[in-house]
């Protein structure tokens, strides 16, 4: 319990990360920067778990502590810099929109290398921290300031580069970047004039708040009417796949004869199979697509083949659409349970741009409409035939 007091910032700092975690991994919507922003939440994590067993362990005699100091003293002087450098390679992301930029500056890892050689020389001679054998006991060593130094640096490295660059962020983001570097530092002053206040680490996860409140966080990820993900949701996503080289498809809709029952029944009632379709296009695709209100009456899912077998059953979407068609079909409202739609599917191929893929599915949408409509000519003739 004693503890738990002693390190109750850490335990309310950890809940934060936590929170973080679940919100960055409930969401669709996959982009670089929210992958940078997992690395740091968890790495942050562990740092701030690790602190308070360097605390609790010095001392302590029993059977490996003096492996348990040393490794755990180890691990918090590594991740300081490990930090910094997934911290500098979202900024960078941000600013340019490259991920080839960032994996060519290998995450902006040049300062965690550097402390790590340090830290191997320390199993030879101190040079960031000892531990004595005998009473286990942690004592800095001669040349810790480097330590803070290299994390300095890194932070002064990151204002440097956001200014030399600002032309490329908004006032209001260059700020955020001004305010969460300053912040570690500021924890760590704190820290270096009173150890037992453990604001070093702490810090940081109030600066990831609040970046990821202010710029991972947009009110316009979701359609309005239908609460899809919107067309602005669905062009960052599939730039994310794109990016990342990834395996998928593009599936896109469109209601056939949507503006005659917005005619005849009002837009009350064409809102109303708005929201009913986009229900039946989420439950369709919850496990294997993210589905999107691009505008209007169209509507697109962009298919993970990963998770489905559209890619080696060429069946699957014709078994996809008869679900869809399934769970319309079980609505009370006439006009929903019959409703029409056309659909196009177009799968990813390398060097496809977004507007490609796109115009690839939207064009086998628009033939597969005409052949509908055409199938609908044919038999309103042949009923006039037959009377």
């Amino acid at each position: 319990m004693n503890y738990l007091v002693q390190f109750q910032i850490n335990v309310f700092a950890l809940l934060v990360l936590f929170v973080l975690f679940l919100f960055v991994h409930m969401s669709k919507i996959k982009t670089f920067g929210r992958k940078m922003i997992s690395l740091v939440l968890v790495t942050s994590a562990v740092s701030i778990v690790v602190e308070p067993l360097t605390w609790i362990f010095d001392r302590m005699l029993f059977p490996g502590a003096y492996f348990l100091e040393y490794s755990t003293n180890f691990v918090l002087f590594m991740i300081g810099p490990i930090i910094g450098g997934m911290l500098m390679s979202y900024v960078d992301y941000r600013l340019f929109r490259d991920p080839q930029r960032v994996y060519g500056r290998v995450f902006y890892q040049h300062f965690s290398i550097v402390t790590f050689g340090l830290l191997i020389i320390n199993f030879f001679t101190p040079v960031y921290f000892s531990i004595n054998p005998e009473t286990n006991g942690f004592s800095s060593g001669e040349y810790k300031f480097i330590h803070y130094m290299l994390l300095g640096a890194m932070y002064l490295f990151m204002l440097t580069f956001v200014i030399r660059h600002s032309s490329r962020v908004s006032r209001k983001e260059a700020l955020i970047y001004f305010i969460c570097f300053f912040l570690p530092i500021i924890g760590m002053l704190i820290q270096l004039i009173d150890s037992k206040l453990h604001f070093s680490w702490t810090s940081i996860a109030l600066g990831l708040l609040i970046v990821y409140v202010f710029l991972e966080t947009t009110p316009s990820d979701e359609d309005f009417l239908t609460k899809l993900y919107n067309r602005r949701s669905f062009e960052t996503h599939m730039q994310y796949l794109m990016q990342g080289r990834q395996t998928f498809g593009l599936i896109v809709f469109d209601l056939n004869y949507f503006k005659e029952i917005n005619d005849q029944h009002g837009h009350k009632m064409g809102d109303e199979i708005l929201i009913n379709f986009s229900r039946a296009l989420k439950q369709t695709f919850a496990k294997n697509g993210l589905a999107v209100r691009l505008g209007g009456d169209e509507f697109a899912v962009i298919v993970d083949l990963h998770k489905s077998d559209f890619k080696n059953k060429s069946d699957n979407l014709n078994h996809q659409i008869q679900l869809l068609s399934d769970y319309l079909s079980r609505n009370v409202n006439p006009l929903i349970s019959n409703l029409s739609y056309s659909y196009g599917y177009q799968e990813f191929e390398p060097g496809m741009s977004i507007d490609a893929l796109y115009s690839a599915a939207d064009q086998k949408m628009y033939r597969h409409k005409q052949h509908l409509k055409s199938q609908s000519r044919a038999a309103a003739h042949a009923f006039g035939t037959d009377g």
